[in-house]
């Protein structure tokens, strides 16, 4: 196995927040260095698209100082496999389908208003099935009513057929849960429709300069800028001050990704334990699932 070798890495810690906000619970990102020692910066923004407006600064620089540049975000790619087919979402690969699908169903304003309850609700409707759940109580959110307020079969609707976590997920370790789940203590479904549209714009504009890992395969691909996901639970982060736990998870993450080192690092893009399992399983995993950075 050959080195895996960066000069930069920026960490991503996103938000679902429904309105501009800073500090717990809104977005970080961790830049510096991971080809040598040198400092981390970390920057707090209150909306998405200032998130996306200046990670691309970052990288549009890098790119000039033919610099690679690596970007983990801790936010699903995809999520368990026949998710595409079970929302009739016409394409291949299944991931990049699921991709283009939200991107054009997803709407996120400068203010981070956005959409994605009621993308959720229809996506359920047109499919016949309740796939998402997890919405507010009161008011308007009672409209939506293909998605439920929490993991129960809906009126009218098939019961999900689909598995609640990830290959990767489920050999995470303990803490995991369902992208599925779009509100609710700990949810983590909703940051994953708001940030996938923003990443396939992303790959869209970077073109042949960008790889999606692993579902560009497995190991380094070369490219200038590779797109990762990852998961703060993985990482040791214990050692940071800060007082928001988002910037000590973001800044401790790129260090210890950093002290891998090169071979430590193309370990983890190539990783064992998706390398042992069987054919079928790995594809599935390659085509729609995709793999989080971390999970050796």
């Amino acid at each position: 196995m050959s080195d895996a070798r960066f000069d930069r890495a920026l960490l991503v810690d996103w938000s679902g927040a429904a309105t501009p906000t800073t500090g717990a619970d809104s977005c970080w990102v961790a830049s510096g260095r991971i080809d040598r020692p040198g400092p981390v910066r970390v920057a707090n923004y209150a909306t998405r698209r200032a998130t996306m407006s200046a990670l691309r600064r970052s990288l549009d620089a890098a790119r000039r100082n033919e610099e690679r540049t690596l970007v983990a975000f801790d936010v699903s790619f995809g999520f368990s496999s026949g998710c595409a087919d079970t929302l009739g979402l016409p394409g291949r690969p299944r991931w990049r389908a699921l991709w283009r699908a939200l991107a054009e169903r997803i709407e996120d304003d400068e203010h981070n208003r956005n959409n994605r309850f009621a993308v959720a609700d229809a996506m359920n409707a047109a499919c016949g099935t309740r796939v998402f759940w997890g919405r507010p109580v009161g008011g308007r959110w009672e409209d939506l009513v293909h998605l439920p307020h929490r993991e129960v079969d809906a009126p009218g609707l098939a019961p999900m057929p689909l598995a609640r976590l990830r290959a990767c997920e489920e050999l995470a370790g303990p803490g995991v849960l369902s992208s599925w789940m779009l509100s609710g203590r700990g949810s983590v479904g909703g940051q994953v429709l708001t940030c996938l549209p923003y990443l396939e714009r992303l790959v869209g504009e970077l073109a042949d300069d960008v790889a999606v890992w692993p579902f560009d395969g497995p190991g380094d691909p070369g490219t200038a800028v590779v797109l990762a996901e990852t998961w703060f639970g993985l990482w040791d982060w214990s050692a940071e001050r800060h007082r928001v736990r988002d910037a000590k998870q973001v800044a401790g993450a790129l260090k210890a990704i950093r002290a891998l080192g090169p071979e430590g690092l193309a370990t983890l893009l190539d990783p064992p334990r998706l390398a042992a399992l069987s054919p079928d399983r790995r594809a599935e995993v390659l085509d729609e699932e995709g793999w989080t950075l971390g999970v050796a």
